[in-house]
């Protein structure tokens, strides 16, 4: 993101935007940053996290989604010779040094049981 960019960004966040009221699926209630979406306390002006100017004139209430891990994915091109565990050809994999040498990591940390599926 260039300089401009992060001007823009300070700028639009000095208008106040109006706070977010979440319900947890366990019926908690908190108030929260419509930018970020940390917890901010009804004294902030201003997001402790992001720095978003807050409004509470109107408040919007949200109900939680599910929480709890997801499954993601992600498609990208390896060379036609590339195998499961292959990590010196893997685009995911960087090079850590190890004592003296360095050595191909993946950063699933699974090596051995390689989770990337070949189509």
């Amino acid at each position: 993101m260039g300089l401009q960019e992060d001007v823009r960004e300070q700028l639009i966040k000095q208008f106040a935007a109006e706070v977010v009221e979440i319900t947890e699926q366990t019926g908690n209630k908190y108030y929260a940053c419509p930018t970020c979406k940390r917890p901010v306390a009804k004294s902030d002006e201003k997001c402790p996290g992001c720095t978003q100017a807050l409004s509470w004139k109107n408040i919007r209430v949200v109900e939680a989604g599910p929480t709890g891990p997801k499954m993601a994915t992600l498609s990208f091109e390896v060379p036609g010779d590339f195998a499961r565990g292959d990590c010196r050809k893997c685009p995911l994999s960087y090079i850590a040094k190890t004592n003296t040498e360095n050595v191909y990591e993946c950063p699933l940390s699974q090596r051995a049981n390689c989770p990337l599926k070949l189509a």
